[in-house]
């Protein structure tokens, strides 16, 4: 996992934090540290998101999206990049 926000851990066998900015790489055991302070950048791909963070996603990017829609549906509305 990679980190897309900065972020500081102590990662196992260390006594100090260290601060981990994006793109660096997250050891596992801080693994959930990074999401809890919305560093994560998963390994897996769009489709391995819910319905609700596909949705929320795309209100972050101010892109519509109607009630019901599939998670196809959803999907084919991200950007691929």
């Amino acid at each position: 996992m990679k980190a897309i926000k900065e972020f500081q851990g102590v990662p196992n066998g260390e006594i100090y934090p260290v601060t981990y900015a994006p793109g660096d790489e997250v050891p596992p055991e801080l693994h959930a540290t990074a999401r809890y302070f919305g560093g994560e950048a998963s390994t897996a791909g769009p489709a391995d998101l819910t319905i609700p963070e596909i949705k929320a996603k795309l209100d972050e990017l101010k892109i519509e999206h109607k009630s019901g829609m599939s998670k196809a549906e959803l999907l084919a509305l991200l950007p691929k990049d």
